[in-house]
């Protein structure tokens, strides 16, 4: 049986980097964290403020805080000062990881490290007897699509998007049916029946929760122009639109090119 030399400086290095992974892998949910309960967006509004200053400023429990900005203070999120027991978010970090940076927010996308860890137990049957996992495994996950996909068609879809087809702001602007395809919860559609009352707007989506969200933003909105369906886009009836709308959607497509034809 052959031996295999082991250079011991490659080996120690790449042992580094494995703990660097797992270190990494839990900050990453700790990040997540401070998302959801937007301690980041709290601490971005503070001065360098003692662990319960912040948990009651954020309306959390205070061990939990403190908990958690330990956790940060040693990934190099968060900056701490032992003598005044203060913590404080550096703007520089803020700017990455606070709802004020829109789609800059990186915060948002650590959410996607828990989800997939739900994941896991089926992903690892799936090398088994691949089968793949099925869309009904994901329950968050449309959320979290919806919350990323705002934050980019708050910042400009009815702006910037929009307008770079030339006349189209115009023609919205005179009434015209639009139809949104994959609207998962309704946001993108929401914003242009919002912008522009006299077009009539549809989303359709296969997610009956995705729907009921979209529906439950369009009645707080008071919109009167756009509904939405449960339907599957491969197998929508035929009908005449004057602009159809899919925004991040064709590329998650079991059959996208069907879609694209119908």
């Amino acid at each position: 049986m052959a031996t295999t030399e082991i250079d011991a400086t490659r080996a120690e290095a790449f042992a580094g980097r494995m703990l660097q992974v797992l270190n990494d892998a839990m900050l990453a949910l700790l990040v997540s964290v401070g998302h959801q309960t937007r301690l980041f967006d709290t601490m971005a509004g503070l001065t360098p403020s003692t662990s319960a200053e912040i948990a009651e400023a954020a309306g959390l429990d205070e061990r939990y805080v403190r908990e958690w900005l330990a956790g940060l203070t040693v990934g190099g999120i968060v900056e701490h000062d032992p003598e005044a027991r203060t913590y404080a978010l550096p703007p520089e970090h803020a700017v990455a990881v606070t709802r004020a940076a829109g789609p800059n927010n990186l915060a948002s996308f650590a959410q996607y490290t828990a989800l997939f860890g739900e994941l896991e137990q089926e992903v690892v049957r799936a090398f088994e007897d691949g089968k793949g996992v099925p869309y009904s495994s994901m329950p968050r996950f449309q959320a979290l699509q919806a919350e990323e996909s705002a934050q980019i068609q708050d910042g400009g879809l009815v702006d910037v998007t929009l307008p770079l087809v030339d006349g189209l702001v115009d023609r919205l602007r005179a009434g015209i049916d639009v139809v949104d395809v994959g609207c998962g919860h309704g946001h993108a559609a929401n914003l242009i029946a919002d912008a522009f009352p006299a077009s009539r707007v549809r989303g359709i989506d296969i997610s009956d929760q995705g729907i009921a969200a979209a529906r439950a933003e369009a009645e707080q909105l008071r919109l009167g122009n756009v509904r939405f369906d449960v339907a599957d886009a491969t197998t929508l009836e035929p009908g005449s639109y004057d602009l159809i709308t899919t925004f991040d959607v064709v590329h998650d497509l079991p059959h996208p090119a069907e879609t694209v034809r119908r």
